[in-house]
């Protein structure tokens, strides 16, 4: 009986705990504002500007322009061919040779050349005995003719055959000729002073005028062209006479010339034009396929001196001096 009491202060103080947790559980979720709802998500911060380099200033009139790329060729290149058909017998050069004009490069085997001079020759000996003999005819006809004492009918058949021999005696000197001029061909001589740059044939091959058989390759290097291939955009400032800077890399050179020739028509797929300089090479120096660096120089520039040249190096290597 006495254990009775105890219990109920021990209920009472578990229901009013339970009671408080359940309020805090109850506790009202604060309200957003609308203004919250709406605010969009923060941006990245944008990215630092990339600094670009500004444009060099534009070539006053008289200083020189950026340089151009220009490679050297062959003022003239030939490859030869025989102009009559047979073996060869002698190969007189070897690549890298220098020959001069007229200078024999390959001997063709002569014999049957030799063999047709001499029938033609001997056929015109023979074409000349028949002219004179109807020659020795044709004036007796006609003196007789002049007396009436034959018919001009014989007289004309003598004619006929007096300008038959005298065509005879010509078809005859023609043939000697060309029998010459054949074994004058069986000599292929250089066209022109110049660098032999490729040997085709050997001693014993056969060459044939059809199809034709390459023999030598030869070039003309003195001059020597350096082209240059100029972007439509420089067009105003190249002539035919504009001085012009040349550096050769490879052989340390460099020199002042002027444009020789100017090729206006633009090639479409690159958008330049050609311009070439002939460049002296009476040491052979120079070979066709360098690379050269080329400054232009505007229309009424002075003249490139000796003084100028170092201004154009420096130019050359930096375009904002």
């Amino acid at each position: 009986m006495t254990a009775r009491p105890l219990l109920v202060p021990f209920f009472v103080l578990a229901t009013l705990s339970c009671q408080r947790d359940a309020e805090v559980a109850r506790l009202p979720q604060a309200k957003t504002t609308p203004a919250a709802a709406a605010a969009p998500a923060p941006t990245p911060p944008a990215p630092a500007p990339v600094p670009v380099a500004a444009d060099p200033p534009a070539a006053s009139a008289g200083a020189a322009s950026p340089f151009l790329s220009g490679t050297t060729e062959a003022h003239r290149k030939s490859t030869l061919t025989p102009k009559v058909s047979s073996a060869v017998t002698r190969v007189h050069v070897r690549e890298g040779d220098i020959v001069k004009q007229n200078q024999p490069l390959v001997t063709l085997d002569t014999r049957d050349f030799v063999l047709r001079a001499q029938q033609a020759t001997a056929a015109r000996d023979g074409a000349k005995v028949q002219l004179d003999a109807a020659k020795l005819d044709w004036d007796r006809i006609k003196s007789l003719l002049a007396e009436k004492a034959v018919p001009q009918s014989q007289f004309d058949m003598i004619d006929a055959r007096y300008k038959g021999a005298k065509a005879g005696l010509a078809a005859a000197d023609t043939a000697v000729a060309m029998a010459q001029k054949a074994l004058h061909d069986s000599v292929v001589r250089a066209p022109f002073d110049g660098l032999i740059v490729k040997r085709f044939v050997n001693e014993g091959e056969y060459a044939s005028v059809m199809p034709a058989t390459p023999l030598v390759s030869i070039e003309e290097i003195d001059p020597i062209d350096l082209r240059i291939q100029v972007p439509s955009t420089d067009m105003a400032q190249v002539a035919v006479g504009s001085p012009v800077h040349v550096r050769l890399p490879a052989t340390g050179q460099e020199l002042d010339l002027r444009l020789t020739r100017v090729v206006s028509a633009s090639d479409p797929h690159t958008r330049t034009f050609s311009a070439v300089v002939e460049i002296p090479n009476s040491n052979h120096n120079l070979r066709s396929g360098l690379y050269a660096e080329v400054t232009l120089r505007p229309r009424g520039a002075a003249a490139l001196t000796t003084t100028d040249t170092g201004k154009i190096k420096k130019r050359v290597r930096s375009p904002k001096d």
